[in-house]
């Protein structure tokens, strides 16, 4: 095989960053948690990728190895801000990322992704605005309690029924060819 040349190497990594950016992203959030921290461990992840590219070996699969990475980064980096580790077992991220991978990847989640635009779309005003404040916003169920004035209970009574709504419209498109 001929060795690439640095530039070459480290463009090849971007590429398969970017090809794979949902998923690492995604396992970077589930470990983070918080949205700064998720975005600036994530671009750690890019950066250590490409540092490592000529230790890894091209023959294996690449995302087992980069999920790896970001699991390593993303401890690291909770441990050096002081904040708390989530507590989900590595094999469970592993599985996650596996099921990820044989269901189609990228291209399954942007499709979830444009299924799920569609349907929030469908939402009535005040369901898409708890939404983006829970979710966009990153507002806690007792922050949202206090601003909607309402119960914390009335609030998780609220997402439920939203988050069933969206489970509906999803399954509905995907019987729609």
């Amino acid at each position: 095989m001929m060795k690439l040349d640095v530039h070459d190497a480290y463009e090849e990594a971007f590429r398969e960053v970017l090809a794979h950016r949902t998923v690492l992203l995604a396992c970077v959030k589930t470990l983070v948690r918080d949205p700064h921290l998720a975005e600036d461990t994530f671009s750690d992840v890019t950066l250590e990728i490409v540092r490592c590219w000529d230790r890894y070996d091209q023959t294996r699969p690449f995302a087992p190895w980069a999920r790896g990475v970001a699991r390593r980064v993303a401890l690291s980096n909770l441990r050096k801000s002081g904040r708390e580790i989530a507590t989900l077992d590595s094999d469970v991220l592993e599985l996650i990322g596996v099921e990820l991978d044989a269901g189609g990847g990228e291209s399954l989640l942007e499709r979830y992704k444009a299924q799920l635009n569609h349907c929030l779309g469908k939402l009535s005003e005040g369901a898409r605005r708890l939404v983006k404040r829970r979710y966009f916003e990153h507002r806690t169920y007792s922050e949202l309690a206090e601003e909607e004035n309402k119960s914390t209970g009335a609030l998780y009574v609220a997402f439920t029924r939203i988050h069933q709504g969206l489970a509906r419209c999803i399954k509905r498109q995907q019987l729609v060819p």
